[in-house]
């Protein structure tokens, strides 16, 4: 029964920081919160290394989407993990009957 309990938490965790993430996003640029027609230009302090994508411009809205996909991600996590919780549940309690 633990195990349930532990995923439900797990689950409802992700699902409200999923929910906070996609209603309170706003994109940043080098700390200072953007509006809609702004692009962030990146500060370029020295080479990049092998493998090191080149920093480029982004747009409110390319910022944006980035932030909100993690709120997307932590959501579905969180609903497949209330899922399980309830199923885990069940069978625990059929198990017992």
């Amino acid at each position: 029964m633990l195990i349930a309990l532990v995923l439900l938490a797990a689950g409802a965790g992700l699902v409200v920081m999923g929910v906070h993430k996609l209603t309170t996003a706003v994109p940043t640029c080098d700390g200072r919160p953007m509006s809609p027609e702004d692009v962030c230009h990146p500060r370029v302090t020295g080479s990049f290394g092998d493998g090191m994508p080149e920093p480029h411009s982004s747009t409110y809205q390319e910022q944006l989407d980035n932030l909100t996909s993690g709120g997307w991600t932590a959501l579905g996590i969180g609903v497949v993990l209330l899922a399980l919780g309830v199923l885990v549940a069940v069978a625990w309690a059929a198990s017992r009957d």
